[in-house]
């Protein structure tokens, strides 16, 4: 009776549009999640792996995941499964949905006190060596793919060693299918990534190498896709390599490839290397006028808590320390670091870059109050951090140790004696279209080239 019942009641909700249930009530798929964290907090009191994870699918897993953040006492275990290369690439290289998910939990996992993802780069490439695949299988070829991703996302978030140990066994499994018709432009790609990391890592005659096999890959190109992001790396190359005149030249010839289908990450990273160029040669007022522009576009295309606006808030704040824009450059800097560690957590090899910065410009603004406890508080802490995170790393050390010594000797009279730049906020230009910016700077060029005669 109570079921007949029940079965009219239903049925007429049901027809007449009426919930049974809150709308926003959680499914029996998410209460089962929510159980199955819950009993693995509870059980799982000596931080061991939870088994069951490797036979789940992957959305499963990334729910699974997504609720383990919430327990800080499974963050340990948490650090342990993403450290996993199996686990960590079915959702690293699944949905781009997934991206997010990955950031968070690496996020939290962190906060357990050690980073994951120098483990992971190593458990990846042993995994790599010891599991070989059939050459050119599909398996293989995937494998490729999400080693390039895989390499790109580790320069990404800090790791450029990590990246270029990553990067190198996608580039030797490349090497292993040139029948493929794939071939040529996995190694087109693998070789600009790989680029980058080297010159990340100042591994400047290997770099140097790379270079000249990125160039000898594209003399036949004609993809201005493919060109400008070639042009774009090597110009960082040599920027990096302290050969400015060089990089003003990639970065010209990258300037007069854009239309306006170039992809705005391209197009935001050659205005923030011509910037660097001009700085470089004092020119204050165009170089600010590009990284604003560089700004603006980044902050509107991507958002502020992004890779792109990170990089582009570094390169800033380092135009205005040679500008002498002290303040200006600190507050830039203090906010890179909140989007950075917004983005990839404390734990990463940006956070003691990003204090050096900080303590240089705190150093600077000193001068005039012969305080500097400040900027030694703040070097001290960078340099602690980068012989945690990347002991091996001896330029970010020894550039860190330099920094410190300049804090140490204090007050000097020149620097005190240089007045404060207030250059015009970013947020005060107008923003230009890329034609309008290319007109200025092919001018500038001929201006450069006139002064050299």
């Amino acid at each position: 009776m109570i079921s007949e019942m029940y079965n009219t009641v239903f049925n007429k909700a049901r027809l007449s549009g009426i919930r049974v249930v809150p709308e926003n009530a959680p499914s029996l798929y998410q209460e089962c999640v929510k159980a199955f964290v819950a009993e693995v907090n509870r059980t799982n009191k000596n931080g061991k792996r939870i088994s069951e994870l490797q036979f789940l699918p992957t959305a499963a897993l990334v729910n699974i995941f997504e609720e383990i953040c919430k327990y800080p006492s499974l963050r340990g275990v948490l650090r342990q499964e993403l450290s996993d290369p199996v686990l960590f690439m079915r959702i690293f290289t699944g949905h781009s949905s997934h991206q997010l998910t990955v950031d968070r939990c690496l996020r939290e996992a962190s906060l357990s006190g050690k980073p994951v993802l120098p483990d992971l780069s190593r458990n990846y490439c042993d995994m790599v060596r010891q599991d070989p695949l059939p050459v050119g299988s599909s398996l293989y070829m995937s494998r490729i793919l999400g080693a390039l991703k895989l390499g790109t996302f580790l320069h990404e978030a800090g790791w450029a060693a990590s990246s270029v140990d990553v990067l190198s066994i996608a580039k030797d499994m490349i090497s292993s299918i040139e029948d493929n018709r794939f071939h040529d432009q996995l190694k087109r790609e693998c070789m600009q990534q790989l680029l980058r990391a080297q010159t990340s890592c100042m591994a400047t005659e290997e770099a140097d190498r790379t270079c000249e096999t990125l160039l000898s890959l594209i003399e036949d190109v004609t993809d201005v896709g493919v060109l400008v992001k070639s042009f774009l790396q090597v110009a960082n190359h040599h920027y990096i390599a302290e050969r400015v005149d060089q990089c003003h030249e990639w970065a010209l010839k990258t300037m007069s490839l854009i239309t306006d289908s170039t992809p705005m990450d391209d197009v935001i990273e050659v205005l923030q290397l011509e910037a660097l160029f001009c700085f470089s040669k004092q020119r204050y007022d165009l170089g600010n006028m590009l990284i604003s522009q560089a700004i603006h576009r980044a902050r509107s295309h991507y958002g502020t808590p992004h890779r792109r606006y990170a990089d582009v808030l570094q390169t800033y704040g380092q135009c205005l320390l040679q500008m002498n824009a002290i303040s200006d450059a600190i507050s830039t800097f203090v906010e890179l670091l909140d989007v950075t560690t917004q983005l990839y957590g404390r734990l990463t090899p940006h956070v003691p870059v990003i204090q050096g910065h900080i303590a240089v410009g705190l150093y600077l603004k000193s001068q005039a109050t012969g305080r500097f406890d400040m900027a030694l508080q703040h070097i001290e802490d960078a340099i602690t951090m980068a012989h945690q995170l990347t002991p091996s790393n001896r330029q970010v050390t020894e550039h860190l140790a330099t920094i410190r010594t300049l804090v140490l000797k204090g007050h000097d009279a020149a620097l005190a004696a240089t007045k404060e730049s207030k250059p015009t906020k970013a947020a005060n230009y107008q923003r230009f279209s890329f034609s309008e910016i290319r007109e200025k700077y092919f001018e500038l060029d001929a201006s450069f080239e006139a002064m050299a005669c």
